[in-house]
C-alpha cells in the first residue's frame, strides 16, 4: 500500500507525546504562553509538530524547517521517528561449578530422600526432605 504524506502525519499524531503549554511567544517584553497541546516528534533530520487542528512534517536543513510535501521524504521521515526495539536480556547457561573428588564422593554418600543442612550453630546434619504431591 503506497503511504502519502497525509496518512502518514495521521499515524504520527498517534505516536508523539502531548505537553502542555510548550508554546510561548514574546509581545513586547512579556514573554506569554499559549494554552495548546503540542506533540511533538525529533530526530536527525526532521520534526513533527502537531498544534490542534494541524500537523504537519518538517525537514531540518541549514536555512531552519522546511514543510515536507513529497510522499518519500515523509516515509523517510516515519522511518526516522521510530524508536529501536530495547534488547531482551538473553538468559545465560549457569556456569558449571567445579567439585573437588573428595568433596563429591561425601556428597554422594548422602542418602536418598534427605540433604544436607547446616543448623542455627553451623553444625552440618541430615534431614529429610520433603515430598511433594501433584494436586
Amino acid at each position: 500500500m503506497s503511504k502519502n504524506v497525509d496518512s502518514i502525519t495521521r499515524a504520527l499524531k498517534l505516536k508523539a507525546a502531548p505537553k502542555q503549554n510548550a508554546l510561548t511567544f514574546r509581545l513586547g517584553t512579556k514573554k506569554l504562553t499559549l494554552p495548546f497541546e503540542v506533540r511533538t516528534l525529533q530526530s536527525d533530520g526532521f520534526v513533527f509538530l502537531h498544534i490542534p487542528p494541524a500537523a504537519g512534517i518538517l525537514k531540518v536543513t541549514g536555512e531552519g524547517l522546511e514543510l515536507v510535501e513529497n510522499d518519500d521524504e515523509a516515509v523517510a521521515a516515519q522511518a526516522s521517528f521510530r524508536k529501536p526495539r530495547a534488547k531482551r536480556a538473553v538468559r545465560r547457561a549457569p556456569k558449571t561449578v567445579e567439585l573437588p573428588n573428595e568433596l563429591m564422593s561425601a556428597l554422594n554418600k548422602i542418602p536418598a530422600g534427605h540433604k544436607l543442612v547446616f543448623d542455627a550453630n553451623g553444625a552440618p546434619r541430615l534431614v529429610k526432605m520433603r515430598t511433594r504431591r501433584k494436586s
